[in-house]
């Protein structure tokens, strides 16, 4: 896990390029803002994609028992990446990390990305965790709290926001760890397939939820200071 972090560090501050200075954000701006993706995640700006999803999610159900068989092929304790990379316990601190990076690259790109990672990983893990103890259904291998997915959820998210911020050169290899977790949790027994399916619907319900304001622009507020001599007017954009 270690190398895979030192990994995800130098890609956060590679892509951190230095562009405009980070916007000063405060903590009490950025709870009001996790705050918000609540609301927000329940939206007509998400209803369809929920229902897309929901739907896939039942339909792949009715034969969760039928997949389980071919698929069910338990891998090597030592060689277990999606388990490493979709746990809450790597993503988070890779958000905070690219947060970190972006600010210290005096990349206002580097430092959105980065805080609206850290927003999605706590929508995805808060929706996630909801579900599992609302549903209470029984993994494949006995364990409990199966539906949905969380590795699959917080992996989702994660390209979901990548993609949004720097598009599908970021995004596609992304999107490819994310069903590899997927795919890894079904094969090892720790998911039903539906399981998977929803938990990707979550996160990237959530990731989408916290790049809205890359799709809406931003709000535009303007400021005046004065100068010697004169003085002029700021435009700030509040994400």
């Amino acid at each position: 896990m270690t190398g895979s972090f030192a990994c995800a560090v130098a890609m956060a501050a590679a892509l951190a390029v230095r562009d405009q200075p980070p916007e000063p954000g405060g903590f009490r701006r950025f709870v009001t803002d996790v705050a918000r993706d609540y609301p927000h995640m329940i939206s007509i700006d998400n209803a369809q994609w929920a229902l897309v999803g929901s739907t896939a999610t039942a339909a792949i159900a009715s034969a969760d028992q039928a997949l389980r068989e071919p698929t069910a092929q338990a891998t090597p304790l030592a060689l277990k990446p999606g388990a490493t990379y979709g746990n809450l316990a790597f993503q988070l601190p890779l958000a905070v990390t690219w947060w970190i990076a972006g600010h210290a690259a005096s990349s206002l790109r580097g430092a959105d990305t980065g805080r609206d990672l850290v927003r999605a990983q706590i929508s995805a893990m808060s929706w996630t965790y909801a579900v599992k103890y609302a549903v209470g259904r029984t993994r494949p291998n006995g364990d409990p709290r199966s539906f949905p997915s969380g590795h699959t959820s917080a992996s989702f998210a994660t390209a979901t926001v990548l993609q949004a911020h720097y598009g599908w050169k970021i995004g596609a290899p992304a999107f490819g760890l994310a069903a590899y977790t997927a795919a890894e949790r079904v094969m090892d027994e720790k998911h039903w397939a539906s399981d998977v399916a929803f938990g990707a619907v979550v996160g990237m319900l959530s990731g989408h939820t916290v790049t809205r304001h890359l799709r809406s622009g931003g709000r535009i507020t303007l400021g005046a200071r004065a100068l010697p001599g004169g003085g002029e007017v700021v435009a700030h954009v509040v994400r």
